[in-house]
């Protein structure tokens, strides 16, 4: 199983900076399963849980490819749009 943020938060313990949907903990060091309770839950200092578990079997293949970075399309290269060509103001004429 495995933990991920639920919200952008701060940890406290280390002052690592989570956003939505990072994986807990960042570095993959083992938390003690108090502190995953405390995270979880809403007793920690937030008042809310920061942190949901993802059972990785069930885990739909999107949120899987969030966890790893896109890579940006390729920009084709056009050549650079020419302003439209602007029309010569009618002459005013006046009756006499």
């Amino acid at each position: 199983m495995k933990y991920i943020s639920a919200t952008q938060w701060r940890d406290l313990t280390d002052r690592h900076l989570y956003a939505e949907g990072d994986e807990f903990p960042f570095d993959g060091r083992d938390v003690p399963a108090e502190r995953l309770d405390e995270l979880a839950g809403s007793g920690n200092r937030a008042g809310f849980p920061l942190i949901r578990a993802v059972d990785v079997q069930d885990e739909p293949e999107e949120v899987l490819k969030e966890a790893e970075p896109e890579k940006a399309p390729e920009a084709k290269k056009t050549a650079p749009k020419k302003a439209p060509a602007k029309k010569p103001a009618a002459k005013k004429t006046t009756k006499k």
